[in-house]
């Protein structure tokens, strides 16, 4: 796969790291959902299988079938999130443009946001837990609208390329903001 780069994500790239820390965060949320749908669901199905009559030899038969295949489903989910992460890392391209900063993201579903210097009303840098345990940042911007909170973020950065990308969109915003009105409106 080639990487969507731009001379922006040239400059300015996204780490590698992303890809282990989006399938770990992945995978834990996964096992907390499946842990807490066992909790639910396991002692309803449990109880049907004792109030019918099955002996006790299927019913630990089928248990000890769920207990193998469990680790194995659990293998395929890894490798089928590493893939999938590592297939949005390639994908996933931003650029500065002249007039715009451009964001597309989601190889399955594509989201492109461009976001106009003079509707850009702040930028900041931030970091979730995981960021945190892998040294990634995330550049964030705001505008007025609602997509800009969802979509209108850089994640998985260095440190110094998220300061930099922060330095260089506010510097393009200053100086679009500047510029006299007469020369936007041509």
């Amino acid at each position: 796969m080639n990487i969507n780069m731009s001379p922006t994500r040239e400059k300015y790239p996204l780490s590698r790291k992303k890809i282990i820390k989006k399938t770990i965060s992945s995978i834990i949320g996964t096992a907390v959902g499946l842990f807490f749908i066992g909790i639910f669901f396991g002692p309803i199905i449990f109880g049907m299988l004792t109030t019918m009559t099955i002996p006790y030899s299927i019913i630990l038969d089928i248990l000890g079938k769920l207990m193998f295949w469990y680790p194995i489903l659990f293998l395929i989910i890894l490798a089928l999130t590493y893939l999938y992460q590592r297939w949005y890392f390639e994908t996933y391209f931003y650029d500065i443009t002249e007039d715009y900063l451009i964001i597309k993201k989601d190889p399955i579903t594509p989201k492109e946001i461009t976001i106009p210097w003079e509707r850009i009303q702040d930028v900041y840098v931030d970091q979730d837990l995981f960021d945190r345990i892998f040294g990634l940042y995330d550049v964030h911007l705001s505008t007025a609208t609602l997509a800009s909170g969802i979509h209108a973020h850089i994640d998985g950065t260095e440190k110094n390329a998220a300061e930099g990308l922060r330095t260089l969109l506010l510097e393009k915003v200053k100086n679009r903001i500047s510029r006299p009105t007469q020369q936007i409106i041509k």
